[in-house]
């Protein structure tokens, strides 16, 4: 007989007797301790994250914390479309958002989320022609947020319209000219007199038809027809007065959100040639060498407005330089009218050919994302 194996027998026959010995009840109440004490951890880890999370609109980094569902039903209840809500979502994500609520909360949350969306694309994007695609996106999605915010309760009567009103006037031989709602009585509306190139008051026959137009308070523009009722004095001053109508007409929305500012800017008239070579119309443009000085007083991603002496006439086309701030910049416009002002002309433009890059320079203008 081998005396170490039957030593190392006993001692393992000496180890298992040993365990089963113990009684299980204890080693049931050993793994149920162990088992809590863990347990306490992970709720105790769960809730500090929870608060130390509340309050915090945007994390560091990728967020996937919110569902998808949930997400698109906060977008769907602003009227966003769901090609629009998957953008939105996309950088809620990439911006680290908690939850909807901290995109969609309030006004000046959606804002505040844009406006980073804005700064997101600037810093990441993988090429520049990339970040305009996608700041033109994010530009369209704020401009039609904007046109139904901004829509509001319709104006269905000029008895509506408060003094101070600016109106513009346009006559049956399609001349234009800016006036004031001075005062706003039951009876007729009561204008300062439009003026002619000389500044000296225009006299619209009694009956003669007028056609004016408007903006409410939330930029939506309307159109009204009236006869003209001749001068009136009031308190030694002379006013156009005018009849009232019921019969007020919205204009089509307006695209493109402006902003006021007051830039120098300067243009130059383009004359397009058209003829015929081999059978085919061929076009040219000449653009003259003189520039035209003026001060754009209002700006969107879809035109302008400028001030200047001498104004180019509505339907001709120009070609328009100015500078933001980072740069000489320039488009090409049609002008669509001209309104006689104080001190000169206001041409109103639409923007015929501009680059991706200006238009979205000029919208991060108007939307304060500069």
């Amino acid at each position: 007989m081998n005396p170490i194996g039957t030593f190392d027998s006993r001692v393992l026959l000496a180890q298992l007797n040993f365990w089963k010995k113990d009684d299980p009840k204890e080693d049931m109440l050993f793994f149920v301790i162990v088992g809590s004490i863990i347990l306490a951890s992970i709720i105790w880890s769960l809730v500090k994250a929870a608060l130390s999370g509340k309050g915090i609109s945007f994390g560091s980094g990728e967020s996937k914390g919110f569902s998808r569902s949930a997400f698109r039903r906060k977008a769907e209840d602003y009227g966003f479309s769901e090609g629009e809500a998957e953008f939105l979502e996309f950088y809620a994500r990439k911006l680290g958002a908690t939850s909807p609520q901290a995109v969609f909360g309030n006004k000046s949350q959606l804002d505040s989320f844009m406006k980073n969306t804005f700064k997101y694309i600037e810093q990441h994007a993988e090429t520049e022609t990339l970040a305009e695609e996608q700041k033109h996106q994010l530009f369209a999605i704020r401009e039609a947020l904007g046109a139904r915010v901004s829509s509001g309760a319709a104006v269905r009567s000029t008895r509506q319209l408060k003094a101070r009103t600016p109106l513009s006037i346009v006559t049956s031989k399609e001349a234009h000219y800016s006036t004031v709602l001075v005062v706003n009585e039951p009876k007729a509306l009561y204008l300062e007199p439009a003026l002619d190139a000389f500044g000296s008051p225009i006299r619209f026959g009694f009956g003669t038809k007028l056609m004016l137009y408007f903006y409410s308070g939330n930029h939506v523009g309307y159109s009204f027809q009236t006869r003209s009722r001749g001068m009136s004095d009031i308190d030694g001053k002379r006013f156009l007065t005018v009849s009232h109508s019921d019969r007020i007409k919205p204009l089509p929305a307006r695209r493109h959100q402006r902003s006021e500012v007051r830039i120098s800017g300067r243009f130059y008239l383009m004359h397009v040639h058209a003829a015929k070579d081999k059978g085919k119309v061929v076009k040219t443009v000449q653009i003259e060498r003189a520039a035209v000085a003026g001060i754009i007083i209002d700006l969107s991603g879809g035109g302008l407005s400028m001030q200047t002496m001498s104004p180019a006439s509505p339907g001709e086309f120009v070609k328009v330089e100015f500078d933001l701030g980072i740069g000489p910049r320039m488009a090409y416009a049609s002008v669509v009218r001209v309104s006689k002002t104080r001190n000169g002309s206001l041409m109103h433009m639409k923007f015929v050919r501009a680059s991706r890059k200006t238009v979205n320079e000029i919208r991060s203008v108007v939307y304060g994302y500069d």
